[in-house]
């Protein structure tokens, strides 16, 4: 059984899990965008 610190410590470090997840997805689309960019596409 947890007590309530343990409780709050796994959901903070699940949140910030997710915090990190969507950055690197945010990383991977800007990088996607800058091959597109290098390979003479994209848009103004």
């Amino acid at each position: 059984m947890a007590n309530y610190l343990e409780v709050v410590t796994a959901q903070q470090n699940a949140l910030q899990a997710q915090l990190n997840l969507a950055s690197i997805r945010r990383q991977k689309l800007d990088a996607v965008v800058e091959l597109y960019r290098a390979l003479g596409g994209g848009w103004r």
